[in-house]
């Protein structure tokens, strides 16, 4: 049976489904998402939304290392633009594991990946009040 995303550690408070994948950088040994993650109340870092964020979201990394095997299908359709000319992939619809498994689905494609590490989340600190 796979398991959902959110039993994974780090990954408890977030919505993948909620958040912007602003890029993604396929490499030998290493899977990176750049994301704009949307936090729930209750996470270390959530905080009051910034300018006209409509909930908290920070910039984060998700990222796989020691990637064994990748497969990306359904390369999907292309990147919108946001209000503010930034490239936006959709979100993370599906986040899905088991074993060392893990399989992404979004409109840029679904990726199958096989890592022992699994997936790290790094959110990047953001200094003071946003404006």
């Amino acid at each position: 049976m796979r398991a959902h995303y959110r039993s994974l550690p780090g990954f408890e408070k977030v919505a993948l489904e909620d958040s912007y994948v602003l890029d993604i950088e396929a490499r030998p040994g290493g899977l990176l998402f750049r994301l704009d993650l949307f936090l729930h109340p209750g996470h270390p870092d959530f905080g009051p939304p910034r300018g006209d964020d409509r909930a908290c979201f920070r910039p984060a990394l998700l990222s796989f290392d020691e990637v064994r095997s990748l497969a990306w299908t359904g390369q999907g359709t292309p990147p919108a633009r946001d209000a503010n000319g930034e490239i936006d992939y959709g979100a993370i619809d599906e986040f899905t594991w088991t074993a060392g498994e893990f399989t992404l689905v979004g409109d840029w494609g679904r990726i199958q990946v096989n890592s022992p590490r699994g997936p790290r989340l790094d959110i990047e600190a953001v200094d003071g009040p946003q404006p």
